[in-house]
């Protein structure tokens, strides 16, 4: 005889078959997650601009940065395609405005080439080469030491405490000036890093440094036929950039 209810148990198969359906969406969700990690954790470090920085990056005490920013030349870049100058040279080459001309605008505005989902709001490229050119892009940066500052006691003593490896560019490398400070260059003259860099040093002088950083900031990454290889950085370490900051 056949037990009424038997036609109504789900077999060994069934079951089996249900459990692997069941695995294959959770696969299929896990990968899908898996997938999208890179694009969030891509936009969740976009890129600013110099006013946002300002906001940390402007007290007295810890050197201005914001301020140091606004007297070099980088800060105008772009202004500065717009001069008789930049127009006379770029006409020479065939351009009609060097402020439209990727020639020109790749190294006279910050995040050129980037796409614009990569750009924070209010991010404006033509204020000039700011200071994520250098550094890299600033949110997730700004987005630690904001979530870093509300944890802290407001009546403790402001203590520098450093940046995490990673978080954002601390020591740009050379090749990131020589890839505008080069001979592709329509106005480029001889290009000494070091010097230039101890032009725009813009340091926190509540940073208390390792030996290993202060040897950095001296290091003299300049190749042999660069002038300055021959005079500031002739015995190793540049001692034009051991000079105090101006």
């Amino acid at each position: 005889m056949i037990h009424p209810n038997r036609g109504a148990r789900p077999s060994g198969r069934i079951l089996a078959s249900a459990a692997l359906l069941v695995a294959l969406v959770l696969l299929g969700l896990l990968s899908a997650i898996s997938s999208a990690e890179p694009a969030q954790t891509k936009k969740a470090n976009r890129y600013i601009g110099a006013q946002k920085c300002k906001t940390c990056h402007s007290a007295k005490d810890t050197g201005n940065q914001f301020e140091a920013l606004s007297h070099m030349k980088h800060s105008h870049a772009f202004e500065v395609l717009a001069t008789d100058a930049a127009k006379k040279t770029a006409k020479e080459k065939g351009i009609d405005d060097p402020q439209k001309a990727d020639a020109c605008v790749k190294c006279h505005v910050t995040a050129f080439g980037v796409a614009e989902a990569d750009l924070a709001k209010g991010f404006d490229r033509t204020i000039g080469i700011q200071c994520e050119t250098c550094h890299g892009p600033g949110e997730a940066h700004m987005k630690a030491r904001m979530a870093a500052a509300a944890t802290e006691d407001p009546d403790a003593p402001k203590v520098y405490k450093g940046v995490p490896e990673g978080e954002v560019v601390t020591h740009p490398a050379m090749a990131v000036c020589t890839g505008c400070h080069n001979t592709d260059s329509p106005n480029y003259k001889p290009f000494c890093h070091c010097k230039s860099k101890l032009e725009i040093r813009h340091l926190n002088p509540k940073r208390e440094r390792t030996d290993a950083e202060k040897a950095l900031l001296t290091a003299c990454e300049c190749k042999a036929e660069c002038a300055c290889k021959q005079a500031c950085c002739k015995d190793g370490p540049c001692t034009e950039l051991a000079k105090p900051a101006k």
